[in-house]
C-alpha cells in the first residue's frame, strides 16, 4: 500500500469523479489504495462536489486571514488615552465605549499596553527602578517599626 498527500488524493479523486464514480465509490478506492492519510468521505464528496461545479486546480487553496481591524494602532492609541483618563473602568466599560470586542480589548490592554488590573486600577505591569526602591524602604521602614514591638512581645 501506498501513501499520497492530500493534494495526490485530490487528483485521484478528480479522476475518479470524471469517470463518473460516486463518491462513496471513489472513498472505498482510496482507502484500499492508501495505507494511511486517506481523506474521509466528508472531503471526497466536497471535493466532488467542488469539481461537479466546475473547478479545475486539485490544490487546495489557503484562506487569507482576515485583517485585524479592533487591534490596529489608533486603536491602541485610543485605548490607552481612555485608560488614562480613567484608570477605574473595567474590560466590558472600555470595550464598549470603543465598539470592540472584549476579547480583543482584553488583548490589547494585556499585549499591546503590558497592563493588568490592580486593585480596581489600570497600572504599568512592569515596575521602575524608582517604584521598586520606594517598596523596599517602605517595607523596611515598616520592618524596623514592629521589630521592637515583635522583641517586646517575645520577651513577655
Amino acid at each position: 500500500m501506498a501513501t499520497f498527500t492530500f493534494e495526490e488524493q485530490h487528483v485521484i479523486v478528480r479522476f475518479l469523479h470524471l469517470h463518473g464514480m460516486k463518491p462513496i465509490e471513489i472513498h472505498q478506492q482510496l482507502s484500499e489504495t492508501c495505507s494511511e492519510g486517506v481523506m474521509d468521505v466528508k472531503n471526497v464528496r466536497s471535493w466532488v462536489r467542488q469539481f461537479t461545479e466546475g473547478r479545475k486546480s486539485c490544490e487546495s487553496k489557503l484562506k487569507e486571514p482576515l485583517p485585524c481591524t479592533s487591534r490596529s494602532e489608533d486603536m491602541i492609541v485610543q485605548v490607552e488615552q481612555m485608560v488614562m483618563e480613567d484608570r477605574q473602568l473595567t474590560v466590558r466599560q472600555i470595550a464598549a465605549n470603543a465598539s470592540i470586542s472584549v476579547r480583543s480589548m482584553d488583548t490589547i490592554l494585556h499585549d499591546n499596553l503590558k497592563l493588568r488590573k490592580v486593585s480596581a486600577r489600570w497600572v504599568p505591569r512592569m515596575l521602575t527602578d524608582e517604584n521598586k526602591a520606594s517598596c523596599v524602604a517602605m517595607c523596611r521602614t515598616f520592618f524596623t517599626s514592629m521589630t521592637p514591638s515583635l522583641h517586646v512581645s517575645l520577651n513577655c
